[in-house]
């Protein structure tokens, strides 16, 4: 089968022609302004079972955090939800939606590990760990007062299922 390449060429080149503003045709573009994009950085949040010392002794949840603004920050608010890996459902009586405060000094431009701890949500030890899916920083709080917000995770990080 004979292909035409020549008019296909000029069909995408006419297409880009009339189109006056290229992002209109890409769907996944970075913020515009840096305005529009959140003040850190976060790494994929990991579930770890067995305890990290001075921190948890059955369950938490391990990420990366690097705040990208010029002021110092005094406490985090992340709000995930928690799967079972096999059954893919909540693995608690209650809700599997958290939203969980950690104070915790962040320098500017500082990349640091944030450890959130799940001993009081669990009743029974988990021996294998829990999918967390739609984590996301919901609260910045920074020392002079300000608030950076993001009450319906615009910057989320979706988990695999």
């Amino acid at each position: 089968m004979k292909r035409n390449f020549g008019a296909m060429i000029i069909a995408i080149t006419v297409l880009f022609m009339a189109c006056e503003n290229a992002t209109a045709i890409i769907a996944d573009l970075p913020p515009a302004t840096a305005m529009e994009a959140p003040p850190f950085v976060i790494t994929k949040p990991v579930f770890e079972i067995y305890g990290r010392t001075n921190y948890f002794n059955y369950a938490g949840i391990v990420f990366k955090f690097l705040n990208h603004s010029e002021e110092h920050i005094e406490r985090i608010t992340v709000s995930f939800m928690i799967f079972d890996p096999i059954t893919q459902t909540s693995p608690f009586i209650t809700s599997n939606k958290f939203e969980i405060s950690k104070w915790d000094f962040v320098f500017p431009h500082e990349n640091k590990e944030i450890i959130i701890s799940l001993d009081r949500y669990i009743y029974i030890a988990p021996t294998e760990p829990y999918i967390i899916d739609f984590f996301y920083v919901s609260e910045v709080h920074y020392v002079d007062g300000r608030v950076w917000l993001d009450k319906n995770g615009k910057y989320r990080v979706r988990g695999i299922m």
